[in-house]
């Protein structure tokens, strides 16, 4: 039959009238949603305000695989979280502030760009760092892995543990890598005003009557495990005071010399004898906190 007859007719436009009215009653709904949520995570101005000074080359940002923020000297590579944005804005700001502090005191950790990379979880660092959660980050060639970006800013260890980090790889360049790791971590820890965080780690050892006095070679061999916590922390703690006894009954511009001497191609023993006025060992025993130091500066011998 060609032609519909009234009723037929109306029944059809009631039905098409129903689909248009649910497609935009839908769509609607979605729109409504769509702001919502745009609302909901949207980044408040006050956040996004350091970026201006952050002369950022790129910024990107994947809800699946993370973000990327970088300018000429930092690149933060930083995995996908509800709070992604916030974590990098805020890590990059210390960054900043570290590597300039970095540059000043020891000089650049890297010829390029020094990449930073925020893991995941904890299992993704140890798995990445080869380090347990207790050692925040480790210096691999031009990069750094910390353990996850708002866990450290939560334990208020993010600021000084960049840094901290940072300034490792610049005197592992500094040195051409010749630095021993004892004066490699505190010298690193002086310059990012970790003292006071190594007390705080260390008291609850001392309250369990462990010795937290090593031998210098005690120290070295903990430091480049880094496999014990109780071991690692005191060795932490004995490094900083070492190189406080340096700076004591020497000076800082003692310790320059030394970082130095080995920079250029010098021994331990040669960097020593320039910086100390005698060869390492011998260096170690005035400085050691397993015992009173066996010479004072003008009395050590010479070669």
């Amino acid at each position: 039959m060609l032609f519909m007859s009234r009723s037929s007719k109306l029944v059809v436009c009631i039905a098409l009238v129903l689909f248009l009215l649910s497609g935009c009653g839908e769509k609607s709904k979605e729109t409504a949603e769509d702001a919502d949520t745009d609302e909901a995570f949207r980044i408040p101005d006050s956040l996004l305000a350091p970026l201006e000074g952050y002369e950022l080359v790129r910024d990107d940002y994947h809800p699946v695989r993370g973000g990327v923020m970088a300018n000429r000297e930092i690149e933060l590579q930083y995995p996908a979280s509800g709070i992604a944005r916030y974590v990098a804005v805020t890590t990059f700001g210390f960054a900043i502030e570290g590597y300039r502090k970095v540059v000043k005191e020891i000089g650049k950790p890297a010829e390029g760009a020094m990449v930073l990379i925020g893991t995941k979880d904890l299992d993704e660092y140890k798995f990445l760092a080869r380090k347990e959660w207790w050692y925040y980050g480790s210096v691999v060639g031009d990069s750094i892995y910390f353990e996850p970006l708002d866990i450290m800013m939560k334990r208020g260890i993010a600021s000084i543990g960049i840094t901290q980090r940072i300034a490792q790889m610049a005197l592992h360049r500094r040195s051409d890598g010749r630095i021993p790791r004892w004066l490699q971590e505190s010298f690193a820890s002086y310059v990012a005003g970790e003292r006071e965080i190594l007390d705080m780690q260390v008291e609850q050892f001392r309250f369990q009557n462990a010795d937290v006095d090593p031998s210098p070679a005690v120290i070295e061999e903990m430091l480049e495990k880094t496999e014990d916590f109780q071991g690692s922390r005191i060795a932490f703690y004995a490094a900083y005071r070492m190189l406080e006894n340096t700076i004591n009954r020497y000076s800082i511009e003692s310790v320059y010399t030394f970082i130095d001497e080995l920079g250029s191609g010098g021994t331990v023993d040669s960097a020593s004898r320039e910086a100390f006025g005698m060869d390492y060992e011998s260096f170690l025993d005035t400085i050691r906190v397993d015992r009173a130091g066996t010479a004072a500066p003008d009395e050590a011998p010479r070669s």
